[in-house]
């Protein structure tokens, strides 16, 4: 049992610490926007000495002024939003077999003319094939986690193209539509895995459903509520750095020497800031950032398509500064970035600071306590009375009984 006396003392000791790292933090993020404003009238040129590199920095493309803000743009009469959102109940080797469950939500908002909602879910039970079972040798699950949430983002992309078809196929393709979804577009989980064969599926899987979004002119975003990303800072530091060519393995090798051998790189003094941080100074409310072209890895070594090459930019929605993911597609598209910026912000203040289809999707979604409970019970009604034989371990009867 937690003792409340105890974390009290501690406390009090951390919010004294936080006030003087907050005043760090604030000095820290006045000099990141104060790099911006000075490296945006020469970008190309800085973009130029980015590319030339050689950080360990996740750094994005610059294709247009970096410290450019764009107001938000008039709102269509009539409009649909559409989401999806998924959640899921996995099998441990503790439990009745070996198995999962994967809940779809779907939203469909339509406002304007005609306003109505539609909200539903679909729930999938399946066991694992090949591609979901685990064989690392440290993997006590037999169910790839990584691969098992990459399972559950294929099926929420597959909704999101599902909900565009049957939206346009209702006679309402006139109406301005976006496909919303939580979380980034960016497959990051793809860098890390060995099996090329597996990358390649999911990747062709999941542009499918972006070319579908694609041909009937629905541009699909990813919202990345308070995003802890730091791309556009750390270009920012290469954008300050003294030598011609940005090496920080050779020219500054003492910024990850021990103790007091330590010395501080001369683009140091950001190191905490985050993108959001940043544009949090630069924008005001309503206002979105210019538009950066992400540097992730499993887009650039030819992974992704060029046309679906993942752009993002910051939006502030009054209580924060969000991340908006898009596909290159919708990026060099003015009309559906506009769009994208207005139907976010309207959704964002709708929700009370969120996207009011995301969150309606996830309450679609959501898997709890007790609906995972339901699900091995009514396992156990079905395997039993038909000889199916299931097991389970002492460790999962006991966390099922009361003992004080």
């Amino acid at each position: 049992m937690l003792d409340f006396s105890q974390v009290a003392a501690q406390m009090a000791a951390f919010a004294k610490e936080e006030v003087t790292s907050g005043a760090i933090l604030a000095e820290a993020r006045q000099e990141a926007a104060r790099r911006l404003r000075s490296a945006s009238p020469g970008w190309a040129d800085v973009q130029g000495k980015i590319d030339s590199s050689k950080t360990s920095w996740l750094m994005p493309s610059w294709r247009e002024r970096p410290d450019q803000t764009v107001p938000a743009p008039a709102m269509p009469e009539s409009f649909t939003v559409l989401a999806t959102d998924g959640s899921q109940i996995v099998a441990d080797r503790h439990d009745l077999a070996l198995c999962f469950l994967i809940n779809i939500g779907y939203v469909a908002l339509r406002y304007g003319q005609q306003p109505s909602a539609t909200l539903r879910s679909h729930a999938k039970l399946a066991t694992p094939d090949a591609s979901l079972l685990s064989d690392a040798a440290s993997d006590q699950d037999p169910i790839a986690p990584k691969r098992l949430s990459m399972h559950c983002r294929m099926q929420e992309i597959a909704g999101l193209a599902e909900s565009i078809l049957k939206e346009n196929s209702g006679g309402s393709a006139a109406i301005p539509s976006v496909a919303l979804c939580d979380g980034s577009l960016i497959l990051w989980p793809l860098i890390t895995e060995s099996d090329g064969e597996y990358r390649r599926q999911i990747l062709t899987m999941f542009q499918a459903n972006l070319d579908a979004a694609r041909e009937h002119g629905v541009p699909v975003a990813g919202y990345i509520s308070r995003p802890m990303s730091k791309d556009v800072v750390n270009s920012l530091r290469v954008a300050v750095c003294p030598y011609e060519i940005a090496n920080c393995d050779l020219k500054c090798r003492a910024r990850n020497a021990p103790g007091l051998e330590y010395v501080a790189p001369p683009c140091g003094g950001t190191e905490r800031v985050t993108d959001a941080d940043l544009f949090g100074r630069v924008l005001r409310n309503g206002e979105r950032s210019a538009i950066f072209y992400s540097g992730s890895k499993i887009l650039c070594d030819q992974h992704y398509e060029q046309r679906h090459r993942i752009a993002f930019f910051y939006l502030h929605v009054g209580r924060e500064v969000a991340r908006v993911e898009i596909p290159a597609w919708v990026a060099e598209d003015a009309v559906l970035v506009d769009r994208v910026h207005a139907l976010c912000l309207d959704q964002a203040r709708k929700g009370d600071g969120y996207p009011v289809a995301i969150s309606e999707a996830h309450e679609q979604a959501i898997v709890r306590g007790s609906d995972r409970a339901a699900f091995f019970h009514l396992m156990e009604r079905h395997f039993v009375p038909e000889g199916i034989p299931v097991g389970t371990t002492q460790k999962a009867l006991s966390k099922r009984a009361r003992r004080v």
